[in-house]
């Protein structure tokens, strides 16, 4: 049996974004594997403490040294993080491990690579979130909420801030990678960017799986979402989940909802999320705006099955897993065809969705003929499509967990680099 560390620099709380999330269903799916594997997770957390989650994972909380959300200045709608350098007392549990996994560059990383390093342990990586486009997106708003918009974007425009943040935090995310024996990605477009700057590095894919019992179209009950939230059934209902800011698209959403209203369509918009473009959001939709904020996993489900589609415009995403709930909720999708868009997860016939190429032209007329386009004809074939397209043993976490995280620690822990996994698997 081999000892397992994995690392995100991120809290872990009831209202933690998807990174967080999947590892709470990595944890749970572990338990079968408990004689291959003992899995720790680390997260940050308000005190050091240890939460067994099952015979064979448990998560490790530990304080951050210099935390985001000690700093107002640094608030962004990523989720905070710690942004100190090497962590003793996280440096000297590491030496436990058979193989440690980073997910990101900042502290536990920076204290991964330094530990891996000295004590000869295998430090594999596994990209989960698109950092250098997260760090062009928030830098700049950082400097101009510090200096004012004037001034302070002013600097931004002038001098490429945008672009100089991202730069930074990719050389640095370079570096990390050149520390590594296996990288694990969950798109295409991440194991060809790997592969330009460590050519000889061993790549494989992580797909992500979906709770087919939790979000479930048998939980459809219009007359509860009346009751609930004042949408009456005959109205159409979009449905966006994630960060309500620019790192999603989201108001490309909202903008699309707006022309549908305009042109006389009966439809509303549910975003369950909360950031900084929700205000702008209510004032073009109005009471058309159904906004509940981060809504428990349970909760999330029973409102995707309410909804009759799903519309996620982001470019950010290294996975999607929210899509895979919205598919496995009976909705069909409308998603981004940009890279770092969830196009892999509509089937070429289109049955449980469209993909929108909005690269040219008119953005958000775009997106509402697509919305158009998926909200007319038949919605109960298509809800059935959705669900079809998730369902079987390929989203299955378990499988998930053995084939494409067990199956590459086992190797790496036993000096083997000849994992791959087919990259037909990392799309739905």
């Amino acid at each position: 049996m081999i000892k397992v560390a994995v690392l995100v620099t991120l809290p872990w709380t009831a209202d933690a974004g998807g990174h967080v999330k999947v590892w709470e269903r990595f944890a749970e799916a572990a338990e079968p594997f408990a004689d291959r594997a003992s899995l720790t997770v680390y997260f940050l957390g308000p005190t050091d403490q240890t939460v067994v989650r099952n015979r064979a994972a448990r998560f490790r909380l530990l304080p951050a040294r210099l935390g985001t959300d000690r700093i107002p200045l640094l608030s962004q709608g990523a989720g905070h993080t710690d942004l100190s350098g090497f962590l003793p007392r996280l440096g000297g549990e590491l030496t436990d491990y058979d193989v440690v996994m980073s997910t990101d560059v900042f502290s536990f990383g920076r204290t991964a690579e330094r530990v891996c390093a000295s004590a000869g342990i295998p430090l594999v990586h596994s990209v989960h979130t698109d950092v250098v486009h997260f760090t062009e997106i928030y830098g700049p708003r950082i400097v101009t909420r510090a200096l004012g918009q004037r001034l302070g974007g002013w600097i931004v425009k002038h001098y490429h801030l945008g672009r100089r943040f991202a730069g930074g935090i990719e050389r640095r995310l370079h570096q990390h990678w050149a520390a590594c024996r296996h990288i694990i990605v969950s798109r295409p477009l991440d194991a060809e960017r790997v592969h330009k700057v460590c050519p000889e590095m061993p790549v494989s894919f992580l797909r992500r799986g979906v709770d087919t019992k939790r979000f479930d179209p048998a939980l459809r009950d219009r007359l509860w979402l009346e009751r609930a939230h004042g949408v009456p059934p005959s109205r159409k209902l979009l449905v966006f989940a994630g960060r309500v800011d620019a790192s999603k698209r989201a108001m490309v959403a909202v903008r699309a909802a707006r022309t549908l209203i305009e042109a006389g369509h009966d439809v509303g918009l549910l975003l369950a999320g909360t950031g900084e473009d929700l205000e702008p959001a209510r004032a073009l939709l109005g009471p058309r705006l159904v906004a509940p904020g981060v809504v428990p996993q349970d909760d999330l489900a029973r409102l995707m099955a309410c909804g009759d589609l799903f519309v996620f415009p982001s470019v950010s995403e290294t996975a999607g897993n929210v899509v895979l709930e919205a598919l496995a909720s009976g909705l069909p999708v409308v998603v981004s065809g940009r890279p770092g868009g969830c196009a892999g997860f509509v089937g070429a016939d289109g049955a449980n969705g469209r993909v929108v190429d909005d690269r040219g032209g008119n953005v958000v007329e775009a997106w509402r003929r697509a919305l158009v386009e998926v909200l007319s004809g038949d919605g109960e074939a298509k809800r059935r499509a959705a669900r079809a397209s998730v369902e079987g043993t390929r989203h299955l976490w378990t499988d998930i967990y053995e084939h494409d995280l067990l199956d590459v620690w086992e190797a790496v822990a036993g000096g083997r680099r000849d994992v791959r996994v087919d990259r037909e698997r990392v799309s739905a």
